[in-house]
C-alpha cells in the first residue's frame, strides 16, 4: 500500500503542469492573472476548486464562475490563490470587475 501510494505522488507530481509556484509539502501562494484596470472595480467573485494529490480534482475555480458568482459583466482582473498541505490543495480564484 505504501508503493501504491508513492507511486501515485510521484506521477501526481510528475504530470502536473503549474504556473503557480510549486510547493511539494506544503504552499500558500497568490499569482495575479491578468487583465487588471485602473479603473474603479465594485464587485468581487470568488470560486473555490480542490486538488487530490494532482491526481484527483473537484470542483471549478474557472474565471468565467467566478465572474458569475460576483454578478461581473465586465472583467476588470483576477488573481489565484492556492494552499497546499502535503499535496492536499485548495485553489480560488478571485474575479474583480463591474
Amino acid at each position: 500500500m505504501k508503493k501504491l501510494f508513492a507511486l501515485a505522488m510521484l506521477l501526481g507530481l510528475a504530470t502536473s503542469v503549474q504556473a503557480l509556484p510549486l510547493g511539494v509539502i506544503y504552499q500558500d501562494a497568490t499569482v495575479p492573472g491578468q487583465g487588471y484596470t485602473v479603473t474603479p472595480l465594485n464587485k468581487v467573485g470568488t470560486t473555490t476548486c480542490k486538488s487530490f494529490f494532482h491526481i484527483v480534482g473537484v470542483g471549478d475555480c474557472s474565471v468565467e464562475t467566478a465572474m458569475k458568482n460576483g454578478k461581473i459583466k465586465s472583467l476588470g482582473g483576477y488573481d489565484v490563490y492556492t494552499k497546499n498541505i502535503i499535496g492536499i490543495q485548495k485553489i480560488t480564484t478571485r474575479a474583480w470587475g463591474n
